[in-house]
């Protein structure tokens, strides 16, 4: 039998089937390993607040975002709505889930989620996996994609039909780039510049004396004069100094902030705003802000940052989880991100009332968006005149014209 049969055959129907191989898989051999990017230092969330509040802005966001089944552009009520906007799995709500893989991908360049099916090869759990321990492999021979998984002394090979894949930046499609490795060295040389200033900072608290003497002093002498004052400067806790004849003591005090570290720091932010896709304003760093208000800012980042990211996860979701009969049915998910895009009470006051006035919104409409709950006769369109139903206005246009039958 053809080897590469044999290794097809490892894609059982049921996740839960699939083959333990040993670590030295003999069908390696068979499979291109996708290479990726490894951060090469321990600069991740938790030594570098910089790229702490970068990932944080962008995963909080994504969470905030509710995601939905639609046909078409009904939304839908089923058990694989249910799964996705409430509990993936059950240790995570959806919100959580969405941000702690969008946490995996901006710190790891890649993030991973098992789709567990039932006996009916229905989606019931999606389990988010260790970036660390998945290596993609591509089948040279039928260029299908498969994740080497390991757990302990234990490999799996799992189809990509199995995994939800996220990645960052691509050069290979399959594969992202680490953001933290493309960061490393500007990270590390923030540190060490952070590192110098607390070293400065010592020095700034403990004033440096020099000592004046009025001639060349042989060791001896210079021995007992240091000796002297030191024992003097001890007994006296610095306040009063008896000093020798022609014997001069200054005190030396160094900066403890130089102009330039503060330079460096917002360099660091600017070049891992540019890594992350970020308006540099989002990370602390307003020397060239240009927008004034916060909704512009708000839809600056929505734009910039978001809209790809949330592409990319409505893409993903829906090649994974909808069979290609549903999507041909009209079946997609969608992010709702205007729920992120709320301007101020004045800006929403005003453009409701010109949504309700110009007939594209209902009331009913905007006091579900605020909460409420819907009035009676709040799901016709109104039209200003003042403000009439619009069936009215099309049916009965007399009654415009002072209301004549």
């Amino acid at each position: 039998m053809d080897i590469v049969n044999r290794f097809r055959r490892l894609h059982k129907p049921k996740v839960q089937a699939a083959q333990a191989q040993p670590r030295e898989d003999p069908l390696k051999v068979l499979v291109q390993r996708i290479s990726s990017v490894f951060s090469p230092g321990d600069h991740s969330l938790e030594n570098s607040e910089i790229i702490f509040a970068a990932v944080s802005r962008i995963s909080n966001a994504l969470s905030a975002m509710p995601v939905r089944l639609y046909k078409g552009l009904n939304p839908e009520n089923n058990a694989l709505n249910d799964l996705l906007s409430a509990a993936p799995n059950p240790n995570m709500t959806s919100c959580n889930f969405f941000r702690t893989m969008e946490a995996c991908r901006d710190t790891s360049g890649n993030a991973y989620a098992l789709k567990v099916m039932d006996s009916a090869m229905q989606p019931v759990r999606l389990d988010i996996l260790d970036p660390m321990r998945v290596t993609p492999y591509m089948d040279t021979g039928t260029k299908e994609l498969w994740y080497q998984i390991t757990d302990g002394d234990k490999t799996y090979w799992i189809h990509n039909y199995y995994v939800i894949h996220l990645q960052f930046v691509s050069t290979s499609g399959i594969c992202g780039v680490n953001p933290v490795s493309v960061l490393f060295g500007t990270i590390d040389y923030s540190q060490r510049i952070k590192q110098f200033a607390l070293d400065q900072l010592d020095k700034g608290i403990n004033a440096q004396i020099v000592l004046e003497a009025p001639a060349n002093l042989g060791d001896a002498q210079r021995s007992a004069m240091l000796e002297h004052f030191v024992e003097a400067y001890r007994k006296t806790g610095g306040n009063v100094l008896l000093l020798e004849s022609g014997v001069r003591a200054s005190a030396l005090n160094l900066s403890p902030v130089d102009s330039r570290l503060l330079e460096v720091e917002r360099i660091t932010r600017s070049k891992v705003a540019m890594v992350y896709n970020l308006p540099p304003h989002l990370l602390g760093d307003y020397s060239d802000t240009a927008l004034s208000t916060m909704e512009q800012q708000m839809l600056e980042f929505l734009s910039l940052t978001m809209l790809p990211i949330v592409r990319m996860y409505e893409q993903e979701l829906d090649r994974k989880l909808l069979a290609p009969e549903q999507r041909k049915q009209g079946y997609h998910w969608k992010f709702d991100m205007q729920a992120a895009l709320r301007a101020d009470a004045a800006t929403m006051a005003e453009v409701n009332y010109k949504a309700v006035r110009s007939s594209w919104k209902t009331p009913n409409e905007i006091r579900e968006e605020y909460g409420k709950p819907p009035r009676e006769n709040g799901d016709e369109l109104l039209i200003s005149r003042d403000m009439i139903p619009l069936g009215v206005a099309v049916n009965r246009p007399e009654l415009l014209l002072g209301g004549r039958n």
